[in-house]
């Protein structure tokens, strides 16, 4: 009798726990299908092959054609300046400083590495 009891509770335990592992996995499944259907209709739009295309431009003529063109009209850059210590607290954070040429900041070099890599790195792999 207690024999009985007992493989009778362990064996509903056991279909309890199936039945719970077999709700979870179609939840991850219902959840991986709408996660997919996102995906496939990201992929259909091409306006990111346009938005892609207009940051490469950009950082392009950032490096290669904006120096030279800014060289040739004499066109003044604004640089902001800190003050620091008392100045800052009587006199505010700063002023602005004009300077002649053109300002390669680091981001836009980055910009331009990671845009060279992802080209040539792209390139190289066999399709």
């Amino acid at each position: 009798m207690l024999g009985g009891g007992v493989t009778g509770f362990v064996m509903r335990l056991i279909a309890s726990q199936a039945e719970a592992q077999g709700k979870a996995l179609e939840r991850a499944l219902s959840l991986q299908s709408a996660a997919d259907d996102s995906a496939d209709r990201a992929a259909a739009r091409n306006a990111g092959v346009w938005v892609r295309r207009l940051i490469a431009a950009s950082i392009l003529f950032a490096v290669i054609i904006a120096p030279f063109v800014l060289a040739i009209i004499d066109v003044p850059v604004a640089l902001q300046t800190e003050r620091t210590g008392l100045f800052k607290m009587l006199l505010g954070s700063g002023g602005y400083k004009q300077v002649e040429g053109f300002i390669l900041l680091p981001e836009v070099r980055q910009g331009m590495l990671a845009l060279l890599s992802f080209y040539f790195g792209s390139s190289m792999v066999k399709r």
